[in-house]
């Protein structure tokens, strides 16, 4: 898929819970939260993604996201690319922090968008969660993305937006150089090992720092 495609508009934050609780709190994880990974849009509302604006072609040389690391809350994860599947649902890795490939690189001047997840898996319980801190990020926190070539693209948190699913105009194309982070949220996401409310969404926003 081409990263000068706007995404599905209900690709990263219209999702329900899995027919299976894939994800479980673990010593270090955080017990409040939910996966966006575990969880699946409507398929039957997901429109097929449209043309986006041709970037110059600076912009399309680019390199795609291989790595993230925000010193605050000690993350340093590779980053995968996912789409999505023939159903519309996102494609989201157990361990890893996935590109929304439809979504922009760094460098293109516009929407790149990340997820993962918030909760270590039972099957792999010392493996930490990417994005369970992600809630604690205080504005002006660095967050820096390298890309294949390895060129370093930072950014500074700017803002944190609690969303409900259908407030999918923060994963669309904005027209300017961000990082939006997707994750869950909530009081009452994990009981008795299943995620019974996901009823919201965590939004984290970064823009270019200096």
């Amino acid at each position: 898929a081409s990263p000068t495609t706007a995404p599905s508009a209900t690709a990263a934050l219209l999702l329900k819970p899995s027919p299976e609780p894939l994800a479980t709190a673990a010593p270090g994880a955080e017990p409040a939260a939910a996966s966006p990974a575990a969880a699946k849009p409507a398929a039957a509302a997901a429109p097929k993604p449209t043309a986006a604006p041709e970037p110059p072609a600076r912009a399309r040389r680019a390199g795609e996201p291989a790595r993230i690391v925000i010193p605050a809350i000690g993350v340093d994860f590779p980053i995968v690319s996912v789409g999505l599947d023939s159903q519309n649902i996102p494609i989201v890795p157990d361990h890893d922090v996935g590109w929304y490939n439809l979504s922009a690189r760094p460098g293109d001047g516009d929407n790149v968008v990340l997820w993962g997840h918030v909760l270590r898996f039972t099957n792999a319980p010392n493996r930490p969660a990417p994005f369970a801190r992600v809630k604690q990020l205080k504005p002006g926190a660095q967050v820096v993305l390298y890309d294949r070539q390895g060129t370093p693209h930072r950014y500074r948190v700017t803002r944190h937006v609690r969303v409900t699913p259908d407030q999918v105009e923060y994963i669309l194309p904005q027209g300017r150089e961000m990082v939006t982070m997707v994750s869950c949220i909530g009081d009452k996401i994990i009981s008795a090992g299943e995620v019974v409310d996901m009823s919201h969404r965590l939004v984290t926003i970064a823009e270019p720092a200096g």
